[in-house]
């Protein structure tokens, strides 16, 4: 195997696959980077739950694949004085030699047949989607998924096509993230994908109008380009009945700033050293809200204007969770609609209807 490319577009593949491989394995071949060199050069990173290709044109001189330590050839990549860099196997085929400028390495191959194969997909029944709205599904619901293993489930974002609509939805059991755009599969499906995978996805992808292909089967789904494929395991078991839920009826309804109310709340939550233990308390009146905070460093208030109807409320909620919320909207306004204090929230955009955070109250402390 031989081949040469700039440093650049190397550190950009690299950059990408590395995201699905371990930092640590019980599985050490995992973590491996694997190299193959046919028409292009192709790297893969894989895990027990995702794997990641990318695939770019290179100067070929001799086919081949080899599995190297990851950590080990993207440090020296990333380290090589000069644009371009020559990639071959040893004379033997134990070793992988790295040339650049006046830079030389040699370093030690790891068990290619090892290596997991990994399956992609047939793309006969893909559809695509562009980037940035891709970007804003997972943006604006993958937070809210759980991290508890006691759920797995949970731990994935129900991704729903019906009616040319897709949804991604997340639940963890204190707030609930929804979010849809127009699709153009005319299939109606229902599947979950972790929501790791998704993070990573994001990483990868632009804000562009460009398109990303989406196929899947029974067991993963797989997202592509010309020049990545990302190959994920699907979660099974049964997702929550969402659309139960959302509450219709609401006592109090408030159209505040999304910047004013999340600056707010971040600067009273200075205060606290565990969000878990004590609450923020938000009290709202016809024209403004008050937020309270007493935590182990001391307490904060601060008032913020906003156009409040219905009921006066006083109601309590972790500030991490509404704060995670607030900071997926992409709005400047928000409506924040509460049923009661013990009841939960909706916040929703004045603007745009395509979102909806349901946030629950917590139990107020007693010193």
């Amino acid at each position: 195997m031989k081949f040469t490319c700039t440093r650049d577009n190397l550190i950009e593949g690299l950059n990408i696959v590395q995201k699905a491989i371990p930092g640590r394995s019980n599985t050490p071949v995992l973590e491996g980077l694997l190299i193959e060199v046919s028409e292009d050069l192709i790297l893969t990173g894989s895990d027990s739950e995702i794997s990641i290709t990318y695939q770019f044109p290179a100067i070929i001189e001799e086919i081949g694949g080899v599995v190297v330590s990851s950590k080990t050839f993207c440090d020296i990549i990333r380290k090589l004085p000069d644009m371009y860099v020559t990639v071959e196997t040893s004379a033997d085929g134990n070793d992988l030699i790295i040339n650049s400028g006046g830079a030389h390495f040699e370093i030690n191959l790891m068990n290619r047949a090892a290596y997991p194969k990994i399956n992609f997909l047939s793309t006969e029944n893909s559809f695509s989607i562009n980037k940035g709205s891709l970007r804003s599904l997972i943006k604006q619901t993958a937070f809210a998924a759980s991290l508890e293993n006691s759920r797995p489930i949970l731990k994935g974002v129900l991704m729903e096509n019906k009616e040319n609509i897709l949804r991604f939805v997340a639940i963890d059991g204190f707030r609930l993230a929804l979010k849809y755009v127009e699709s153009n599969c005319e299939n109606d499906f229902s599947i979950v994908v972790p929501a790791r995978v998704l993070n990573e996805l994001s990483k990868i992808i632009d804000k562009d109008e460009e398109l990303i292909n989406v196929c899947f089967s029974e067991n993963q789904i797989m997202f592509y380009t010309d020049n990545f494929k990302v190959v994920s395991s699907l979660l099974k078991g049964e997702f929550f009945d969402y659309s139960r839920m959302i509450p219709s009826d609401f006592t109090a309804v408030m159209n505040v700033g999304t910047k004013e109310l999340l600056g707010s709340i971040e600067r009273v939550a200075l205060v606290l050293e565990d969000d878990r233990k004590w609450p923020i308390v938000m009290k709202t009146y016809s024209d403004e809200v008050v937020i309270n905070v007493a935590g182990e460093r001391g307490v904060s208030r601060e008032v913020v204007s906003a156009e409040i109807s219905g009921q006066e409320i006083e109601i309590y909620y972790n500030s991490r969770n509404i704060m995670d919320c607030l900071k997926a909207v992409e709005n400047e306004r928000i409506s924040v609609k509460f049923t009661t204090t013990k009841g939960p929230s909706i916040i929703v955009s004045e603007e745009d209807d395509s979102f909806l955070f349901l946030v629950m109250p917590v139990k107020p402390k007693i010193r």
